[in-house]
């Protein structure tokens, strides 16, 4: 394979180097030495051969230099100053390739920053505002499609206690646990979030009462098991509502005030399971009740 870099690699990254630290955009790393704070860059422009894939070489590159600790906007300077060093040498090829490294770094932390905001910092579920916004997608496709939603509300029993009494941060390892053995039983096309303290939801599309109430008691069967915080075992228990969205004109408000008042009645009723649901009245159908459990 033929490099398009006629300069030296090392020249050019070295250049690149100085130039960057003489304009404060990167940190100087001083205790590294000069090998050091170089690190990969040198194989970065030897690889700006036209042929490599520019998401990886981005990727791989942009990873070694985090891992000094530049932060993702010193990678992005880094690596516009090197576009004018190439710039300044006439390695115009390299410099397209480079211009494509660029995109794909960008287009990667962008999508990275983008999902962190959709992202409960705590838990990793869906936050508040990204899980309505799904809530209003989902069901905008069922009314277009008329088919069904269901909307799983949970809310921990006696957490409060249990956070007073072994404190916050034990509490925080307690919904971090509660979360991922939520996410980790509901089924692929699912969505689960956090709405805030300790109330958690999950959406599910394409979903009937018979299969909403199987995949709620499935899934209030799973967090049953008992969580270990801090050398103490827990047996989480809560209580989950369930509404069920089908008819007409039925609004994602009027869906989450059914589940809201459903799991209100479950907590109060202290049912074993600790399901309620509140549908509306619908004809029995045998057949497609059994098909129904079948699919969930």
């Amino acid at each position: 394979m033929t490099g398009v870099v006629r300069t030296s690699a090392w020249d050019l990254a070295v250049e690149s180097l100085e130039e960057a630290l003489a304009d404060g955009v990167v940190p100087s790393l001083e205790r590294l030495g000069r090998l050091g704070q170089l690190g990969t860059l040198p194989s970065f422009v030897a690889s700006l051969d036209g042929d490599e894939d520019p998401g990886e070489l981005a990727e791989d590159h942009a990873r070694e230099r985090e891992s000094l600790g530049l932060a993702p906007a010193e990678v992005a300077a880094e690596l516009l100053v090197l576009g004018r060093i190439l710039d300044r040498h006439g390695e115009s090829e390299a410099r397209h390739a480079l211009d494509r490294c660029v995109v794909a770094y960008v287009e990667r932390v962008t999508g990275e920053l983008a999902e962190r905001a959709r992202r409960d910092p705590l838990t990793g579920v869906l936050n508040h505002r990204a899980f309505h916004a799904r809530l209003l997608a989902e069901a905008a496709r069922a009314r277009r499609y008329r088919s069904r939603i269901a909307l799983l509300l949970f809310d921990l029993d006696r957490f409060k206690e249990t956070n007073d009494r072994e404190g916050h941060q034990e509490g925080d390892r307690l919904l971090r646990a509660f979360a991922s053995a939520l996410a980790g039983t509901a089924r692929e096309t699912d969505s689960v979030g956090r709405l805030g303290g300790d109330e958690f939801a999950a959406i599910l599309p394409r979903t009937t009462p018979v299969q909403a109430r199987m995949v709620a008691q499935r899934m209030h069967t799973a967090l049953a098991t008992p969580i270990v915080v801090a050398d103490h075992t827990f047996r989480v228990q809560a209580s989950v509502g369930i509404s069920a969205a089908g008819r007409p004109g039925m609004s994602t408000a009027t869906l989450l005030h059914e589940a809201d008042t459903a799991m209100y009645r479950a907590k109060k009723s202290r049912a074993d399971t600790a399901v309620a649901i509140r549908d509306w009245p619908q004809a029995h159908h045998p057949h497609r009740d059994d098909l129904a459990r079948r699919r969930a």
